[in-house]
C-alpha cells in the first residue's frame, strides 16, 4: 500500500486489485510465492508510476524480481510512461538482497548509486539504462558475480573505466554516453560469454583493449565518439576471421545527433584516430560492414582513420 501510494497509482494505466480487500496476491503485477504467500515480484512497466519509490520498499525481503521501466522516448531524453522524478534509490532498496532482475530504464531515477550497491549476490540482470544517475559506477557491483546483463548507460556518471573482472558471466556490458575518461582497462579476457558491448560516447583516450579480440562470442561493438589513438591491436583481426559481428563501430564519428545523445554531460571529443598504417582487416570499413549506412541510427557511418 505505501508503494501504491508513493507512486500515485490512482493515475496507472492498470491498478486492477490495488487497495482492495482481496489478496495482494491477485493486484495487478503483483506476484507471490505459492507456499508462503511472500511477495516475490513486483512488475508494473510502462504502467505510468510517477512519484518516488518509498523506503518500506525494503521489506518486501522475498523480492526477486522489480520491473518498472518506462517506455524510450523517440529522442532518448527523460522518460515515458513512469517517471520517478530525479529521485535516488531510498535507502531501503539495499535490503532486497534476494533480487534478481532489476529493471528501471528510462525512469528519470536520480542520484548515485550507494557504495554497497554490490549487496545483492544474486543479481542476473541489473538495466538503469537512460536515467539521470550521476557519481561513479561503484566497485562494489564487481560483487554481483552471477550477473548476466549489466545496462548502464546513458546517465551522467563519471570517473575512470569500471575495474569489473570478476563478472565472468557477462553477455552484455554496456555503459555508452557517460562522462568516463582515461584508457580503457584491457580486462575484456575475464569476460569469454560477452556477445554485445558498448563504449561510445565517452571521453575514453589511448589504445583500443587487445583482450577484445579474443572474444569468440561477440556480436555488437561499440568504442567509437571516443579519443582512442595507438596501432588496432592485431588480436582484432580474429574478430573480422570469424565474420559473426553485426553491429561494429571503432571508427572517428562524433556525431552525437545522429545517436540522439546531445547530452550536456558528454565529453568533447575529437574522434578516434589511429596509428598509420592500418591493418588490412580495418580498412575501408573491415571490421565493420554496416559503413555504407551512414542514415541509420542505430549504425551511423563510422570510418576508420589514423595518421
Amino acid at each position: 500500500m505505501d508503494f501504491g501510494k508513493a507512486l500515485e497509482y490512482a493515475g496507472w494505466l492498470e491498478r486492477s486489485g490495488w487497495m482492495g480487500s482481496e489478496s495482494v496476491c491477485k493486484w495487478h503485477g503483483v506476484s507471490c510465492d505459492q507456499e508462503t504467500g511472500r511477495v516475490t515480484k513486483l512488475s508494473l512497466s510502462k504502467n505510468r508510476l510517477r512519484g518516488r519509490l518509498p523506503e518500506t520498499l525494503g521489506n518486501i525481503s522475498e523480492l526477486t524480481e522489480l520491473r518498472l521501466e518506462g517506455s524510450r522516448p523517440p529522442s532518448y531524453h527523460g522518460c515515458v510512461d513512469t517517471d520517478l522524478g530525479k529521485t535516488p534509490l531510498p535507502e531501503g532498496f539495499y535490503r532486497l538482497s534476494k533480487l534478481r532482475d532489476l529493471n528501471l530504464e528510462y525512469t528519470c531515477l536520480g542520484g548515485s548509486l550507494a557504495d554497497d550497491f554490490g549487496s545483492f549476490p544474486h543479481m542476473l540482470s541489473l538495466q538503469l539504462h537512460g536515467n539521470f544517475l550521476t557519481g561513479k559506477i561503484p566497485q562494489s557491483i564487481d560483487k554481483m558475480s552471477k550477473l548476466e546483463v549489466f545496462k548502464l548507460g546513458r546517465n551522467p556518471l563519471s570517473g575512470g573505466f569500471p575495474d569489473m573482472r570478476k563478472l565472468t558471466k557477462l553477455v552484455q556490458f554496456n555503459c555508452n554516453f557517460f562522462s568516463l575518461t582515461g584508457h580503457v582497462l584491457d580486462i575484456f579476457d575475464h569476460f569469454p560469454q560477452l556477445e554485445v558491448t558498448y563504449w561510445d560516447g565517452n571521453g575514453f583516450t589511448g589504445p583500443l583493449p587487445s583482450t577484445v579480440g579474443g572474444l569468440m562470442k561477440l556480436r555488437r561493438l561499440s568504442f567509437n565518439i571516443n579519443n582512442f589513438s595507438g596501432p588496432v591491436p592485431p588480436s582484432w583481426a580474429g574478430l573480422a576471421l570469424r565474420g559473426v559481428l553485426t553491429d561494429c563501430r571503432i571508427g572517428s564519428d562524433t556525431n552525437l545527433t545522429s545517436y540522439l545523445a546531445n547530452y550536456d554531460w558528454i565529453q568533447p571529443v575529437s574522434g578516434n584516430v589511429y596509428s598509420c598504417p592500418l591493418p588490412s582487416f580495418a580498412k575501408q570499413g573491415g571490421l565493420c560492414e554496416h559503413v555504407d549506412h551512414c542514415s541509420d541510427v542505430v549504425a551511423p557511418c563510422s570510418p576508420v582513420i589514423c595518421n
